[in-house]
């Protein structure tokens, strides 16, 4: 009788062992379904907090375009850092860029930087690490022919590799692109930002701790991504909030009520953009209504010459018309920013010497609101006309696009989500170009 006892009670055992093992498994997989559960939810929400920080940026870019102040170009950068960080129910939002100087909130103005697609064979020779052949190569990406450079690369050399490809043959599109250029190597193009968001992480500053190696220096060296983008665009909108005027369509009552020209002087304008195939809104820096007139009736004496436009007039003219022959084209790419660039920017800008570079800097220096209109550079020393409109074929004083990064942070477990957007203002509504999350 004492064996069946001890028999029995041994089943039990075994019974009561195998229920709390079991309950033990579930009570470990509803913790961990739990634990998932809320992490997925931390994620989610921390996900729609840089969201937020994305819209925000959003809704001041676009009240900033419809209505500007005009007589102060920083204002616009103002009232975004203005919003770069926030509050929201159980989440966190912030918008950082790094800086030599440190970290900054708000986005990073894409017009600081140079096109890459407006840049020269000399210009990229400045690049670090450019060599003559990786210089080839970029202007036979970008250009429309099949004819390779000296040194350069066309489709014939991509699909010879043994994951072939074909190359652009147009502008480049984003830095990524840059690197699909045979001679273009990642580490030239990011630096110690090797995930492009331009913000100094943690591991792009611990040495050789993790991945990029990099200085620990505290300072983002961001390579070519500090000095060249492929994110600008030019066109949009006018100093004044409307679209601008396109002169190869417009009427003559539309520019002299937009520019505040007479109508001799609008006629001029006009007949000049129409007659000549090649006309640039440079022109009108480079040569006075006068002579431009003279050209167009081919110095017949007796011909009635328009008055030189003022200052006001010009900074009308070049803020809010432009010249497309073809509206259905894409937009051309962005010039540099001569209010928001960098001075370091100038040593990649071979047309533009040390003198004048910091004549420039200076001036702007000078002025509290920076430069509201391309005229005020006529103030500079040395700065003919010529030297003006050379410079108006890569610079400008306003800005279409901005890059940022938005972090969303979970407060209750710290799970962040960052969100890296591209915002182009140059139509309304305000159009993301891209968008990347991690």
């Amino acid at each position: 009788m004492i064996p069946r006892r001890s028999f029995v009670t041994l089943v039990v055992l075994w019974v009561i062992a195998m229920a709390s093992a079991v309950i033990s498994i579930v009570q470990a997989s509803s913790f961990s379904q739990a634990t998932s559960g809320r992490e997925a939810l931390a994620r989610v929400r921390a996900q729609w907090a840089a969201r937020a920080g994305v819209e925000i940026q959003i809704a001041r870019l676009e009240a900033g375009t419809e209505n500007p102040n005009p007589d102060d170009a920083f204002m616009l950068i103002e009232d975004m850092a203005a919003v770069a960080s926030g509050d929201l129910d159980g989440a966190t939002y912030e918008v950082v860029h790094s800086t030599p100087r440190g970290e900054r909130a708000g986005p990073v103005d894409a017009h600081a930087r140079i096109n890459i697609n407006r840049m020269t064979f000399d210009d990229l020779m400045t690049l670090p690490f450019m060599t003559e052949d990786t210089a080839d190569a970029i202007l036979d990406w970008i250009d429309a022919d099949e004819d390779p450079n000296v040194l350069g690369a066309e489709a014939g050399y991509y699909q010879g590799l043994s994951y072939p490809y074909e190359p652009r043959n147009g502008p480049i599109r984003s830095l990524l692109e840059l690197e699909l250029v045979a001679g273009v190597d990642p580490y030239y193009v990011r630096g110690e930002d090797w995930n492009l968001n331009g913000v100094l992480d943690p591991n792009e500053d611990d040495g050789y701790a993790s991945p990029p190696g990099d200085n620990a220096d505290g300072v983002l060296d961001a390579g070519w991504s500090a000095i060249v983008t492929a994110d600008s665009v030019d066109g949009g909108f006018g100093r004044t909030g409307q679209p601008r005027l396109n002169l190869t369509q417009a009427a003559e009552k539309d520019l002299i009520a937009r520019t505040n020209v007479t109508a001799e002087q609008a006629k001029t304008i006009l007949d000049h953009v129409s007659l000549q195939s090649s006309a640039r809104m440079s022109d009108f820096l480079r040569r006075t209504l006068p002579q431009i007139s003279q050209q167009l009736s081919g110095g017949q004496p007796g011909t009635v010459r328009p008055q030189p436009l003022s200052d006001e007039q010009l900074g009308a003219l070049l803020s809010e018309c432009h010249i497309v022959r073809d509206p259905a084209a894409p937009p051309e790419p962005g010039k540099l920013n001569l209010n928001t660039c960098d001075s370091r920017i100038f040593e990649y800008l071979p047309s533009i010497d040390s003198a004048l570079a910091d004549a420039i800097m200076a001036e702007r220096d000078a002025r509290r609101q920076g430069f509201v209109s391309f005229v005020e550079l006529r103030s500079i020393p040395g700065m003919t006309p010529a030297r003006m409109a050379a410079l108006y074929e890569i610079a400008d004083v306003r800005s279409n696009v901005f890059v940022l990064t938005s972090r969303g942070r979970d407060i209750g477990t710290g799970i962040e989500v960052e969100i890296t957007a591209v915002l182009d203002r140059s139509t309304l509504p305000v159009r993301i170009a891209s968008l990347m999350m991690r």
